[in-house]
């Protein structure tokens, strides 16, 4: 399990490094701490509750193909102003004490390894100029359950700081569970001002799995800049199954770049689920989530 202290080291760390503009590579990593909020009510052995709490960690390292200029906007938003290429490793570790719930379940521990690329051909009288391709590969271990996740995503910048792609998901669940096939369209634009700017994203998908209802889901976004260190972010998911039983999720996050190279993020995120009714009138769960994520990355 990844320790909180080691964020705070990295920071540490970090700042004792001289600042740099342009750079190649970025490494980070998150810590996060979450908990559910289950409520059983009306059933005929009353009503109780239980607060689950989820802690997982992770770090990534991403390599650009070429060095991304900073010189075009606000420092998040480096790679995206640049069209920069690039491939990037993950890893993430962590728990969600279900256990809490009853005594048949278990704690899920839970692991994810992926990989993921964009491609951008562009380039002097190039004919593909603009056109970008995503890869991505995750492999996701809970308890002695392996799910694997497989994306490609095909797409263009439509204009110098606007991008049109749409991405294609398989998602193959361990256990038997079966396949699941997700689409998805993403649109992201970012509005340039005097001093720093505003990116906004909206994003349409749409999953089905043979046998189920589709699922929908909504995502429409952005995150203001006040110059090119400091941003401020706020995100509305919704997600309905066969347009009801609706999952509504909203997030504020928190940008700052302390130095040029080194950067933190706060994110704060509350997701509301539809209450569960149990069969024959047996009473129905409630849920919620809460959620605080702390990043770190540095550029060099």
């Amino acid at each position: 399990m990844f320790k909180k202290t080691a964020l705070i080291a990295g920071i540490g760390l970090a700042l004792s490094v001289t600042a740099q503009a342009d750079y190649q590579w970025e490494v980070g990593g998150f810590y996060t701490f979450g908990e559910f909020k289950a409520a059983v009510r009306n059933t005929p052995q009353g009503n109780r509750s239980k607060d689950i709490d989820e802690n997982i960690g992770g770090v990534f390292g991403t390599w650009y193909m070429e060095e991304v200029d900073t010189s075009k906007g606000p420092l998040r938003e480096a790679a995206f102003l640049d069209h920069a290429s690039d491939i990037t490793l993950e890893y993430t570790d962590g728990k969600i004490d279900t256990g809490k719930l009853g005594p048949n379940l278990n704690n899920d521990d839970q692991q994810t390894y992926s990989v993921s690329s964009r491609y951008i051909a562009e380039g002097p009288g190039w004919k593909l100029s603009g056109w970008l391709v995503d890869l991505g590969y995750e492999r996701a271990d809970i308890n002695n359950s392996r799910t694997n996740i497989y994306n490609v995503g095909v797409g263009k910048y439509i204009t110098e700081n606007t991008t049109l792609v749409f991405d294609y998901t398989n998602i193959d669940i361990g256990d038997g569970g079966g396949d699941a096939d997700s689409y998805e369209l993403d649109l992201d634009h970012f509005f340039a001002f005097d001093n720093g700017g505003l990116k906004a994203n909206l994003s349409y998908g749409n999953t089905s799995r043979k046998g189920s209802d589709d699922v929908d889901t909504w995502i429409i976004g952005g995150t203001w800049y006040l110059n090119n260190n400091i941003g401020f972010g706020a995100e509305y998911i919704n997600t309905s199954l066969d347009g009801s039983d609706t999952v509504n999720g909203y997030s504020l996050d928190a940008d700052w770049f302390i130095t040029e190279s080194f950067g933190v993020n706060l994110a704060l995120t509350q997701v509301d689920y539809d209450n569960f009714n149990f069969p024959n009138g047996n009473g129905k769960l409630e849920l919620e989530k809460d959620e605080i994520k702390l990043s770190a990355n540095f550029r060099f």
